[in-house]
């Protein structure tokens, strides 16, 4: 198993610079190996653009389960549970004007959460989150790889800011420097910019800004991702 990795490693390092799924996969090994105690998913679609790579910290106690956390992924699903609270009841009027779904379509998520206890009905068909359904509080970094258009990596990266607390580029050091001629770019926005050599070596030229993500909902389906794969794992 150790000489597999090994190679694998070996093997992405090989084509680092001329192969973009090979940069991908290099990182990757490299979050994996290097912060064990976290979740790493690749190809994170957050509506707002599909992340390379995404780290995911979990802070704190939770109380959730394997449906629980698939029904979180679902935008849907995860966009009703973004208005709800645990002790503020809301109306399904409320929810329906907040989103743009119909009341078909709430209604039949609604019944589904309810199924799984993650929310309950109160008086008059309000409803809370179920005191049971307890969520992590999750950290994010999300990564975009590039070869050469550093352009379109960095718009990419400020996509990602809808669900994740940091967000990153990474390129090869070999065609770095256009992006770092336009460093005060990425510090300006709270993006991060990392460099890695032919050998692998690991540079951070401007480090992500912490950033409270601005879509909860988005947040949401990401935490559901993290805890179905964590939960798998455990």
């Amino acid at each position: 198993m150790i000489h597999k990795e090994v190679t694998n490693y070996e093997k992405n390092l090989e084509t680092l610079t001329t192969i973009e799924d090979s940069l991908v996969s290099y990182y990757e090994n490299y979050l994996v190996h290097s912060f064990k105690e976290e979740i790493v998913l690749r190809e994170v679609d957050c509506w707002q653009g599909r992340a390379d790579l995404v780290s995911a910290k979990i802070i704190g106690e939770y109380n959730i389960n394997i449906e629980q956390a698939e029904l979180l992924s679902k935008l849907t699903n995860a966009q009703i549970i973004s208005l709800l609270h645990y002790k503020a009841p809301r109306s399904l009027r409320y929810i329906v004007e907040k989103l743009a779904l119909t009341e078909t379509t709430i209604k039949r998520a609604i019944n589904t959460l309810k199924k799984a206890n993650i929310i309950d009905t109160k008086d008059n068909n309000t409803y809370t989150l179920c005191n049971t359904f307890i969520l992590p509080n999750v950290e994010f970094n999300a990564y975009e790889a590039k070869l050469h258009n550093w352009r379109r990596a960095f718009y990419q990266a400020t996509q990602y800011f809808g669900f994740s607390h940091y967000s990153w580029v990474i390129m090869p050091e070999k065609y770095i420097k256009p992006a770092l001629k336009n460093s005060e770019l990425f510090t300006e926005n709270g993006v991060g910019l990392i460099g890695l050599d032919n050998k692998g070596k690991k540079i951070v030229y401007v480090k992500a800004n912490k950033n409270q993500p601005r879509r909860k909902a988005f947040y949401l389906v990401g935490v559901g991702k993290a805890m179905k794969k964590h939960l798998n794992m455990v």
